[in-house]
């Protein structure tokens, strides 16, 4: 993506706020593949809002995205999902650019306000009306949605970023970092002791090394939309035992930290 450096830039330049990244995770316990295999499964085919077990749900098309801005400071806020699009391209291999044309956009980020946010989440996302986006409006600062095909590729997705919700929280760079991965189809949030932006548990502004490892096997072209868990587990494994053997896993926090909004600590 071409403005990803100069979007890089501009974010270390200027004032975001309060938002923290969380320093590298020095813990070992994930990195092992099986370990890997059970935080793929976690993240992946389960979800937060519902007990069921999914398929693998991933893109298998180009995105293209538009962000919708009601709030100021727009060029900020572009910078930040263009950062951190760029580093999701870097890592999937995804073909990710915006669209030309409203109509054309299949993923919509929209940098909103809270006394907005219900009539944004319903242009956008549909009826609130059910227990997930209830929850939402009461307990959580964003939200991120993806549909998907009975064959279980995503075909549009849309993320609510309450602006001013996640700056009283100190959370922006977390938001957008984490619903926006969301998007992509590691749908769940856990309460497991895992170092992932997905965690209840932790506080990060950027993908750690667990995000990175995560995304890299679900954009694994050996991963098809629509696996169930049984036959995943294998093909999971394996690719785990690559990245072991490869380096990439010991190697992941560093390769994490070199791009994206990890570093940009105002």
């Amino acid at each position: 993506m071409k403005f990803v450096l100069q979007a890089r830039q501009l974010l270390v330049a200027l004032l975001l706020g309060t938002a923290t990244v969380a320093g590298a995770d020095t813990g070992s316990a994930w990195k092992s593949p099986d370990q890997l295999v059970e935080a793929f499964v976690e993240l992946a085919l389960k979800s937060d809002y519902s007990t069921r077990v999914h398929p693998v749900r991933k893109w298998t098309t180009p995105i293209r995205y538009m962000l919708v801005h009601r709030v100021g400071e727009e060029e900020v806020h572009a910078a930040l999902v263009i950062t951190h699009l760029g580093q999701i391209a870097q890592i999937t291999g995804l073909d990710i650019e915006p669209a030309s044309a409203a109509g054309e956009a299949n993923y919509v980020v929209v940098l909103t306000r809270e006394d907005m946010l219900e009539d944004d989440t319903l242009q956008f996302l549909g009826s609130a009306r059910d227990g997930g986006r209830e929850r939402f409006f009461r307990d959580s600062i964003c939200l991120a949605s993806f549909r998907a095909n009975p064959k279980g590729s995503i075909l549009r997705a849309a993320a609510m970023i309450p602006v001013d919700r996640a700056r009283g929280k100190g959370d922006l760079l977390g938001c957008v970092a984490e619903e926006l991965t969301h998007m992509l189809g590691l749908s769940n949030d856990t309460h497991l002791p895992l170092p992932t932006i997905f965690s209840h548990g932790t506080v990060r502004g950027a993908l750690s090394g667990l995000d990175y490892l995560m995304l890299k096997m679900l954009y694994d072209p050996r991963v098809k939309p629509g696996m169930k868990e049984a036959a995943l587990r294998p093909i999971l494994h394996g690719i785990a035992v690559e990245l072991e053997r490869s380096g990439v896993i010991e190697a992941a926090e560093r390769l994490a930290a070199e791009t994206g909004l990890a570093g940009i600590n105002p």
